[in-house]
C-alpha cells in the first residue's frame, strides 16, 4: 500500500501534545484503531488524548473505557499573574463562595493594587489533531461545533478509507481500496507493534469486514491478520467480545430486524416498532453494517423505529461510495456521510411508504 510513510514520521516527530478523535460515535474500527495509535504514541513517549463525541461502544478487552477522556478541553490552564515586585507574597490561600473563587493575598512589605494582576488564557493544549474514519470535519459531531475555530488552526492528520472524504486535514491519508482503518494503520504501525496494538488493529479488521466476509477482502488483507495473530492479538477475546456476548434483549431486537426484513434491489429494510426500541446496543449500527455487507447487492439499509402513533424515525445506513445525507436531504435528513437520521410526521406505514419511494428512487438514479 503505497502510504506517506516519510512525511507522515516527519510530522509526528515534530509535536508532542496530540488528540485522537473520529466521528461522533464511532464504529469498531474507528475506536479500536485510534487505540492502538494512543499505544504507539504514547511508547514513542508523546502526551496523547482520546476523545469522541456521542455515544462510545465499550470494548473491555482493549480497557476502552480507561483510555478515553470523558472531558474535553482544548486549554492549557487559566493563569493569574501577580506583579510582586512592589510587595512580596507572606500569604496566599483560596475558598470558593457559591459560584466564585476567591483568591486571598497578603503582602509584605508593601501594597498590592489591582494593576498589579493580569489574566492570561492559556495556549491551546494540543498541537496536533489525527483524525480517524471522518469524511469531514463536520462528521466529528459537537467537538467540532464547539471548537471550530481549533480545527482550523491546529495542524490535522486525516486517515481514512472512504471514497468520500473531503481532504480536510494538512496531511491526508485516504485510501479507499482499503478494507478497514485497522487495515490501513497496520502498514504505518508494523514496526512498532505489540500485542495490545495488534489486538486493537485485528478487532478493527474483523468488525470492518463482517469477519473477512466482505466482498474488499483480499489475500493480502488475510495475510495481515494472520501477521497479527503472530505478534499476540487475542483474536478469542476479539470474537467472544463481537460475536458471543449479545445479551438477551439485543437477540431478541435483532431477531424482529431480520424476520421483518424486504429487499429491492439495492434497499433493505426492516422496523421496530413503538414498544421494541428501547434496548438498542451501542453497536447497532456495526450489526447493519454486518447485513449490507452479507447481502450481496445491498446498498442503503433502513431501519424505521416508531416513536410516537403519528411519528417514525427513519435510520438511513449507506456503504462507502453512497451518500446517505444526500439520499436523505429532501427530508431533512441528518447526521453524517454514510449514516443519517429522518423524523416523518406518519404512522410506521405511512413513513415507510414516503421513505422508501424517495430514497429508492434516488438509488435508482444512480444505478441507472
Amino acid at each position: 500500500m503505497n502510504l506517506p510513510l516519510k512525511e507522515l514520521s516527519k510530522i509526528l516527530n515534530s509535536y508532542q501534545n496530540i488528540l485522537l478523535t473520529g466521528p461522533a460515535s464511532p464504529n469498531i474500527d474507528v475506536l479500536s484503531t485510534a487505540l492502538a495509535w494512543q499505544n504507539f504514541l504514547a511508547l514513542k513517549d508523546k502526551k496523547v488524548d482520546l476523545f469522541f463525541s456521542g455515544d462510545i461502544i465499550n470494548l473491555p478487552f482493549l480497557n476502552s473505557k480507561d483510555k478515553l477522556n470523558r472531558d474535553f478541553n482544548i486549554l492549557n490552564s487559566f493563569k493569574i499573574i501577580l506583579d510582586i515586585s512592589k510587595a512580596q507574597v507572606d500569604k496566599l490561600d483560596y475558598n470558593i463562595k457559591g459560584n466564585e473563587l476567591h483568591i486571598n493575598i497578603d503582602p509584605q512589605g508593601g501594597v498590592l493594587k489591582e494593576e498589579h494582576i493580569k489574566s492570561q488564557v492559556g495556549e491551546y493544549k494540543y498541537d496536533l489533531i489525527i483524525s480517524f474514519g471522518a469524511n469531514s470535519l463536520n462528521d466529528l459531531g459537537d467537538i467540532f461545533k464547539e471548537h471550530s475555530s481549533f480545527f482550523h488552526e491546529i495542524p490535522v492528520i486525516n486517515l481514512d478509507n472512504s471514497l468520500i472524504n473531503e481532504n480536510y486535514g494538512q496531511l491526508n491519508v485516504v485510501k479507499s481500496s482499503s478494507t478497514s482503518l485497522a487495515e490501513m494503520s497496520y502498514h504505518i504501525l508494523e514496526k512498532n507493534l505489540n500485542k495490545d496494538m495488534s489486538t486493537a488493529l485485528l478487532t478493527g479488521m474483523i468488525a470492518a469486514t463482517n469477519s473477512f466476509q466482505s466482498s474488499q477482502v483480499t489475500p493480502t488483507t488475510l495475510e495481515l491478520a494472520s501477521n497479527l495473530i503472530n505478534k499476540g492479538a487475542d483474536r478469542e477475546a476479539i470474537i467472544e467480545h463481537l460475536y458471543r456476548t449479545k445479551d438477551v434483549n439485543t437477540l431478541k431486537n435483532w431477531g424482529k430486524v431480520l424476520s421483518r426484513l424486504k429487499q429491492d434491489k439495492y434497499l433493505i429494510s426492516s422496523f421496530l416498532r413503538y414498544d421494541e426500541i428501547a434496548n438498542i446496543p451501542q453497536d447497532f449500527s456495526d450489526m447493519i453494517k454486518e447485513l449490507i455487507l452479507s447481502t450481496n447487492t445491498a446498498q442503503v439499509a433502513i431501519i424505521f423505529y416508531q416513536l410516537e402513533l403519528n411519528k417514525t424515525e427513519a435510520w438511513v445506513y449507506t456503504i462507502d461510495n453512497i451518500d446517505s445525507l444526500d439520499l436523505t436531504s429532501e427530508l431533512e435528513g441528518k447526521g453524517k456521510n454514510n449514516f443519517s437520521k429522518v423524523t416523518i410526521d406518519k404512522d410506521l406505514e405511512g413513513a415507510q411508504k414516503l421513505v422508501l419511494k424517495h430514497i429508492g428512487d434516488k438509488i435508482n438514479i444512480i444505478n441507472s
